[in-house]
């Protein structure tokens, strides 16, 4: 028997080995290189830079997609025209044009369009099967698929390839290819515009360049949060076409829009909408806190229609009813979409959503699968307004203002009132006295109770209407500044008032009463809070007021700097309100422990059962004037020092019976710690 080596045996197993790994090759890795495969497109792609070719140039069936290729939220554009592309082989060719580019743009305008969209042999909107369809925007938003879009396509493809198919239509020219205009990269005007407003845009757009053809509007149309992000990130359109200004205070605060230049075009009306069913029988507002209404839907609470649907809940009493039903899609467009699919039984929605369109060309489209059972009453939340702003650095604002104009003319408000907004209130013009012409005066939220009853005495003893604004104190600073309107302004710390002043803002201002912070606990004081140091114990849950929205969130923070309680308490801050009776709110509901807030807050008839009040030494606190001041926006500058007067006199009085601090109240010791923070400065 012959002695086999050991470096033989060994040579022969790795020979095994290695012949038994090929032809054993794992299903995994065949897998992958069969997904490689995959990934290898059978159609030719061209990429200009501009836009994207897929398919074959002699194809007879041309789709066209204009879109913001590389924003997020529209990846789903480049798929879907590939994937076209492939499933119709030497038939289909799409084009996809990225809008941000130049050339993209340019072509984007010919087109007339304010959205994204898929054009199929240049028709915007298809009939198929008996339904009309218009593949806009992103699909989530509109309600329609890949697979729907391929089934229109496919048809085309039949019409056109098939017997007696039909030869492609041409793409119709819009109203201002067939008059010619040219306009010259100087005339170029860029205005974002929010998807809810894209068809009286569209509108106003032809009646605008009707008349000024040497100026060119370029829009870019997509959803609110979107263009909002857009601004912050420092993006310098000329105008900003806004669905409501309160989502503006912020972005003014930063200084990224030209003082004075906002413009209210028409009122957005709040509806409780329904599906066409409406299986929990909701007829108005208050059917919402029956138990037959499981989920609510409405729109975020930072956004205008989302702050004023919280607005009305509260003001018809049911806020706390409704609030757990309540539930706010991540991009507002969904609203509409998520109630129409059965998602929510009720949605406080924008009535204007139930008659929309992305193609200016096309008549309004009516909503049927959603109604408006009723139309909120105005004086249940703060006005909503569709405006326009002109945004600092915008490279054409000269032009931009000539369509800021255009937008006061009667023609252009018509326009407005044929999409179903309501017009606004007129309360410019000068007037006296005797004139009854109305009041509007900016105050911080936490003034609400005692002013709206001196809004209504004065009234009735000098026949001149009172109408408020109520928010943070910041945020109304900067609506002033935005609008350049109003009678008096009222914040809730004297800070904002030395700012407005600064700016040029203010005539004269008189203190009429104080705010004293407190620490409010719930009930019972479960946690056993007695002092500013208890809010920095573990398990504390505390709220604050944000100091960039609201007075009381900046006193708050000078309260903790003062103590050297910053770091300690932030640990504990779990909710930041962005008005002083939101916060007061949280603490009802449970949502926290323990909170600083004003002593006026405290005596809210419905704060005041569900809390008890802690009071903060003189010594450790930080007190706030509050200035009521004339503006040199007023135009009824003599209703306005009347009321001025009044709120010196028989105002006081008024104050006093709501729990406020009036002018000669406030304690002597607590003088020195009378206090207004300066912000820094950037």
């Amino acid at each position: 028997m012959r002695r086999i080596t050991l470096a033989a045996v060994a040579v022969a197993f790795v020979f095994v080995f290695s012949l038994s790994l090929s032809m054993q090759q794992p299903k995994q890795q065949k897998g992958e290189q069969k997904k490689a495969e995959a990934k290898k497109p059978s159609v030719p792609i061209k990429n200009e830079g501009w836009r994207i070719i897929y398919g074959d140039p002699k194809a007879k069936v041309k789709v066209e997609a204009f879109y913001p290729v590389g924003a997020p939220g529209h990846e789903f554009a480049l798929e879907f025209s590939r994937k076209l592309a492939e499933s119709f082989p030497g038939k289909v060719q799409v084009i996809v044009y990225d809008w941000t580019k130049p050339k993209g743009a340019d072509e984007f305008s010919k087109r007339g369009l304010t959205c994204g969209c898929f054009i199929i042999n240049g028709k915007m909107q298809v009939t198929h099967k008996g339904k009309t369809l218009a593949f806009m925007r992103r699909p989530e938003m509109m309600g329609w698929n890949f697979d729907m879009l391929k089934a229109v396509v496919g048809a085309e493809v039949e019409k056109v390839y098939g017997k007696g198919g039909s030869k492609p239509q041409q793409v119709k020219k819009t109203a201002l290819q067939k008059s010619g205009a040219r306009a010259s990269p100087q005339g170029v005007v860029e205005i974002f515009v929010p998807c809810g407003l894209a068809g009286p845009y569209g509108d106003l757009a032809r009646m605008f360049q009707k008349q000024n053809p040497n100026i060119r509007l370029r829009p870019n149309v997509t959803g609110i949060v979107a263009l909002l992000n857009q601004l912050q990130a420092g993006a310098t359109p000329d105008i900003f076409l806004a669905l409501g200004t309160y989502e503006l205070t912020k972005l003014a605060e930063q200084g990224k829009f030209v003082e004075g230049s906002l413009v209210k075009c028409a009122r957005i009306p709040l509806a409780v909408v329904v599906p066409k069913r409406n299986p929990a029988g909701v007829k108005r507002l208050e059917d919402l806190a029956s138990p037959k209404v499981k989920k609510v839907i409405t729109y975020p609470f930072n956004l205008s229609g989302g702050r004023g649907a919280k607005q009305a809940l509260e003001a018809a009493k049911i806020w706390d009813a409704v609030s757990k039903k309540i539930f706010t899609p991540k991009v507002p467009d969904q609203a509409k979409q998520l109630l129409k699919k059965g998602q929510a039984d009720v949605g406080i929605l924008y009535r204007t959503c139930l008659m929309e369109s992305y193609i200016p060309d096309q008549p309004p489209i009516i909503e049927h699968d959603l109604v408006a059972v009723q139309t909120i009453p105005q004086h249940l939340y703060e006005p909503i307004y569709a405006a326009a702003v002109l945004v600092k650095d915008g490279k054409n604002l000269d032009a931009a203002r000539k369509f800021l104009e255009f937008l006061k003319t009667p023609e252009a408000k018509g326009v407005w009132l044929k999409w179903k907004f309501e017009p606004v209130e007129e309360t410019a013009r000068p007037a006296k006295l005797s004139d009854k012409s109305p009041l509007f005066i900016y105050a911080g939220a936490a003034f609400r109770p005692p002013l709206e009853e001196m809004g209504r005495t004065f009234e009735r003893k000098y026949g001149v209407p009172v109408k408020f604004n109520f928010t943070g104190s910041n945020c109304l600073l900067a609506q002033i500044i935005l609008s350049q309107q109003g009678d008096l302004f009222l914040p809730g710390e004297e800070f904002y008032v030395r700012q407005a002043q600064k700016r040029g803002y203010v005539l004269k201002s008189e203190i009429i009463g104080y705010f004293v912070p407190v620490i409010l606990v719930r009930k019972g004081n479960p946690k056993g809070i007695k002092s500013l140091k208890d809010l920095a114990k573990p398990g504390i849950k505390v709220g604050l007021g944000d100091p960039k929205a609201c007075a009381i969130g900046e006193i708050s923070e000078a309260i903790l700097r003062k103590n050297g309680l910053t770091e300690t308490v932030r640990k504990n801050v779990v909710f930041r309100a962005m008005t002083a009776p939101e916060l007061a709110n949280a603490l009802r509901l449970g949502a926290i422990d323990a909170c600083i807030n004003w002593d006026a807050i405290a005596n809210y008839p419905w704060v005041r059962p569900a809390v008890e009040t802690i009071p903060i030494p003189p010594e450790q606190n930080v007190i706030t004037a509050n200035p009521l001041a004339i503006l040199k926006t007023a135009k009824n500058f003599q209703a306005a020092e009347k009321f001025l007067q009044f709120a010196l006199t028989e105002g006081q009085q008024i104050l006093r019976k709501h729990g406020f601090t009036a002018r000669n109240d406030l304690p002597p010791a607590y003088a020195k710690s009378l206090f207004s923070p300066v912000k820094a400065t950037k």
